[in-house]
């Protein structure tokens, strides 16, 4: 796991207060993870805060597993 998947895992762990090793990757932060949209606006704030990224709403839209949130920032952060 690279840096920014490590940092991004941190961010979702402390907003959902589920520690980071028991956090699957795959599984879907809305139904599986329990994040409701007020957890998910603080999550990616906490993003932008971090690696200084805006993601657009029709990108967060798609967005429903911490896999998609890693590829999403990487992405971002690789246009800059």
């Amino acid at each position: 796991m690279d840096n920014i998947e490590k940092e991004i895992k941190e961010i979702v762990s402390r907003v959902i207060k589920i520690p980071a090793d028991k956090i699957d990757p795959n599984a879907d932060l809305f139904k599986d993870l329990g994040v409701d949209s007020l957890l998910g606006v603080e999550i990616f704030a906490s993003l932008d805060k971090k690696f200084n990224i805006d993601i657009p709403e029709n990108r967060l839209e798609k967005i429903r597993t911490l896999n998609d949130m890693i590829a999403v920032a990487k992405e971002k952060l690789n246009a800059k």
